[in-house]
């Protein structure tokens, strides 16, 4: 009976461990097409079937969707055959000295291992043909994580994650900088913009345009490439705002309009234009000699020293010299910086590409959308 008793015993935790083996060896595969808003097949998206990202006061949504990772509990079972080795006295020594992983850097993990996978996933869907395209186009976000905008919770998080869905969907290049690195005395930091975006051009050498973005713009219309948004010269020509008024920085008229002679190939800045006048929210560069050196004069310290911020700098530039205008091509506000309200020349409306949260942390009713 003893004997029998044992065989049973021994018999029940065979059984037991080849169970627990087929169990570990079944792949974990978490269904990506559920939180990624992408068309998954490679095939057309229609502009006009992208939902708009809603974001209120407290709850912005996270637009990857992603939930709360769960786990079931695995109960490992050792056997003989999987005893390792022991470990000489240095291995033994770095075992000991490595910090053991704590929940939270476990989350952590799992999380970049998902964010690695969705944008495999969606890496190149798009299938651009115009050009420019890939990595001719660099998107750039550059915070020092302070300002206004930090009373956003989550707001980097948020905007990291939309803008490098958007990237990946066109083989576009993402770029995060942090602009504390170009701090100098004296200067407020929305200044350091313009040595972040000369930095992106210097370490991106494929790049032949630079999009800056502001920290509280929301890509919306993730299918639609820039090229025929803007980029491709064809189109351009149909989008500049010919003939419109140039504003001061306070909104007024200048006198001055966007001339219908504007020569295309000399067009290295693109910008738009709100209801106070110039807006650098939203801006294209164009790689080129004269955008260094548009770039080195907007950031002398003869404007740091007179304007408050670099957007009245550049108003005032644009304004007053001529052939500085002629490589700056105005557009219609939304189409590349509508803003969450406004009329139809200025809030967003299904199929612009992002929306502008401009003030939202002064006036909090911008913040509702």
């Amino acid at each position: 009976m003893k004997v029998t008793h044992k065989v049973q015993l021994i018999g029940a935790f065979a059984l037991f461990s080849i169970v627990a083996l087929i169990y570990l060896s079944i792949p974990y595969y978490k269904n990506l097409e559920s939180v990624i808003p992408w068309n998954g097949r490679g095939t057309a998206v229609d502009v006009q079937e992208v939902v708009p990202v809603t974001a209120d006061d407290d709850h912005p949504q996270n637009e990857s969707g992603d939930k709360e990772n769960t786990t079931d509990p695995i109960i490992a079972v050792a056997t003989p055959t999987d005893a390792a080795e022991p470990a000489t006295e240095s291995e033994q020594g770095k075992i000991d000295e490595a910090p053991e992983q704590g929940p939270k850097e476990a989350v952590d993990q799992a999380d970049t291992e998902d964010r690695k996978a969705k944008l495999t996933q969606i890496q190149g869907k798009a299938q651009d043909t115009l050009e420019p395209k890939g990595s001719k186009v660099v998107l750039l976000t550059a915070t020092d994580g302070k300002g206004h905008n930090n009373e956003i919770e989550n707001l980097l998080d948020m905007v990291t994650e939309n803008r490098e869905d958007y990237c990946a969907f066109h083989e576009y290049k993402y770029q995060f900088t942090n602009i504390s690195e170009f701090d100098q005395d004296g200067r407020i930091a929305v200044w350091n913009k313009i040595p972040a975006i000369q930095n992106a051009f210097d370490i991106n050498p494929d790049a032949e345009w630079v999009w800056w973005l502001d920290m509280d713009i929301i890509i919306m219309t993730p299918s639609q490439d820039l090229a025929s948004l803007l980029l491709n010269r064809d189109v351009m020509k149909e989008r500049i705002a010919y003939d419109a008024p140039i504003k001061l920085s306070d909104g007024k008229s200048s006198g001055l309009t966007v001339s219908r002679d504007v020569d295309l190939s000399k067009i290295d800045v693109i910008i738009a234009q709100d209801h106070a006048g110039i807006n650098a929210g939203s801006m294209l560069f164009r790689r080129s000699d004269w955008t260094f050196s548009f770039l080195d004069m907007w950031v002398d310290p003869v404007y740091v020293d007179r304007f408050h911020n670099e957007q009245d700098a550049l108003s005032h530039i644009l304004i007053k010299h001529q052939k500085i205008r002629e490589h700056v091509g105005f557009v219609p506000q939304r189409v590349i910086n509508a803003y969450a309200v406004g009329g139809d020349e200025m809030g967003w409306h299904t199929g612009d590409i992002l929306v502008h949260f401009a003030g939202c942390w002064y006036v909090p009713s911008f913040c509702s959308f």
